[in-house]
Formats: C-alpha cells, structure tokens, sequence
C-alpha cells in the first residue's frame, strides 16, 4: 500500500500539560505538553469550502471539521530540562490561511488539536493554554501516512465493502443496568452464542469465518504457555459521511487470528471503547488491566458499527 510523506510548514504553537492519562506512568499529570499546528497541502480539505455563515452552523450540528493528522509522539526538555511532550498537528495549509484570518475558527481548530491528541495518546489536556512566541517547539515530523488515509473517500469506500458484505455486525452500547467491566462481554464474532431473532454478533470476521462446533460442558483452562500477548495501534479518522464522523482502527502485528478471541463494547458512562479477550480467549492484551479503552468524544458515540478484516489484522469501528 502506498504511502505519503508529510513535508509540513511551521504555523504556531499551543502549549498545554497533561491533567489525566490512562498510562500516568508514561504521561505524568502536569507534564509540559506541546502542539505544533502545523500545515501541508496535501492534507485534505474539508468538502465545504470556509464561509462563516455557512460553516459554523455546520460546526454547531457536528457536520464540518478541520482534518488533522497527528504525528507520533516526541519528546522534549525546556530550558531547566524539565521534560515535555510534542506532537505535530499537521492541517491544509488553505484551512492554516482561514484559521489565520478568522480568530473564531482559529480557536476552534485549537480544540480539535487538543482533541486529537487526546484521543490518540489517550490522555486529558488542560483547556487553559497559552500560544507561545514561536513557529514550533522542535523540528516537525515527516510523518508518512498511507494514502488510503489522505481523504474521506478511501475509507468510504472501506465502509462501503464491508457493508456488502452479509457478515455486518453491531456494537451494543453498555448501559448502566448491563454487564460492566467485571462480567463476561459477547464473543465479537461467535456466530453460535445464544443468538435472538433479528440479533446479529458484535463483530464478525470479513474475510474467512469458520462455523464452530457448540461447546460444551465445563471450559477448560488454557496453560499461559499457549496465550500470546497482542498490542494494538490505534488511529483514527475524521470522516464526512452522513451517518459516521469518526472512525477508529485497531491494528495489530501479531499474526494471531483474532476470530472468537475478543470482545468489544462501548461504556456509555466513561465515553470508551473497550476491547478485552473473550473468558475463552488463547490471546492476553500488553497491558496490566488486560484491556484496551479508547476513549472518544461524547458525540461520536451513537450506534456504531465494527468490523474485523483478517487480512488487514485490523478493526474497524465507525462511528
């Protein structure tokens, strides 16, 4: 698959600090962070060119954003070298030129920049920033994202494959009153699972799905030997469609089939998607907790739908 390489012109900076992480370890509360918004012409645009009387309405209904790619994560010391984190919000350079020329905008793309990195890094931001007096806090990064990435259409049409594909599944949100963390999650893609009239598993297999026998009895407890540990890369995608403005991938290297093995939900009360191996799983998470949560913003989370490519070894939520 092919790849761009971002070659990004300085803009400004907004400099913040860390009030909560899921990883406290790695991302202590009050460190120094940093965000280059920075810029790139072949960062998409939105589809609705800026007029302010038209486009903040859009704004207001969730219908019009900025794309942004972010970078991965650098790090940095200040003058007393007291470290600090950086990240590189890479934009349209004609969406940097209306952010230069209305004030409003500009503080608007500062949320969604602070936004971003909260929801790739998993961490929450102090909205009490400052703009420093520089370009950037660093060199920006030439961060390389695969084509398919560069506009709303490539990962339209993904959505598009996968909806014509019989095996389209439904997360469930986790309501109050259903099973939290503690308590057992549906299979992704059991097919066999106590399925009512009209219920469909919360992510199937795209690709090569395998009908299992019924199981059994008592399960048996698998030796650690034969668990292998998986960690997933998150990434996401702001989109355009009518239904999704979001979407999520989880990617993993491993080459474990992922089929039978993980259970996903969506906590409604912390704003998380939460993904953690089936009771029956051969596969553990890299972490202590032994789950994933990504966290996402309180309006994407409406009636989401996921997929799991085995050839991508890769999830796909929409939301």
């Amino acid at each position: 698959m092919s790849t761009i390489s971002l070659d990004p012109k300085p803009g400004f900076v907004i400099k913040s600090r860390v009030l909560e992480a899921q990883n406290y370890l790695k991302h202590s509360s009050g460190t120094k962070v940093f965000i280059n918004v920075c810029h790139d012409n072949q960062v998409p645009k939105p589809p609705q060119e800026f007029d302010p009387a038209i486009v903040f309405p859009l704004i207001i209904q969730n219908e019009w954003e900025i794309p942004i790619i972010v970078s991965e994560e650098k790090q940095s010391t200040d003058k007393k070298g007291i470290p600090s984190f950086v990240y590189d919000c890479c934009i349209n350079s004609l969406c940097f030129q209306w952010c230069q020329v209305n004030s409003e905008l500009r503080q608007i793309l500062n949320e969604w920049c602070l936004e971003s990195v909260e929801l790739l890094y998993e961490v929450t931001l102090d909205r009490e920033y400052s703009i420093p007096k520089m370009l950037s806090k660093g060199e920006l990064s030439q961060t390389k994202v695969e084509s398919s990435e560069m506009s709303d259409s490539g990962f339209q049409k993904k959505l598009e494959q996968l909806k014509q594909n019989d095996t389209l599944g439904l997360i469930e949100e986790l309501k109050p009153d259903e099973p939290r963390d503690d308590e057992e999650l549906p299979d992704l893609m059991n097919i066999n699972r106590e399925q009512k009239a009209g219920k469909k598993p919360l992510i199937q297999e795209i690709e090569e799905m395998s009908i299992q026998p019924k199981r059994t009895g008592q399960k048996p407890e698998i030796p650690k030997s034969q668990v292998s540990t998986v960690t997933f890369a998150v990434s996401f995608q702001n989109l355009s469609d009518k239904k999704y403005n979001l979407l999520v991938k989880l990617t993993t290297d491993s080459s474990v089939d992922l089929a039978n093995q993980l259970a996903l939900s969506v906590d409604t009360e912390t704003q998380q998607l939460v993904l953690q191996p089936t009771s029956d799983s051969h596969i553990a998470l890299s972490n202590t907790s032994n789950q994933l949560k990504v966290p996402v913003p309180t309006r994407r989370v409406c009636e989401p739908e996921s997929f799991y490519v085995k050839s991508e070894q890769a999830i796909y939520v929409f939301l």
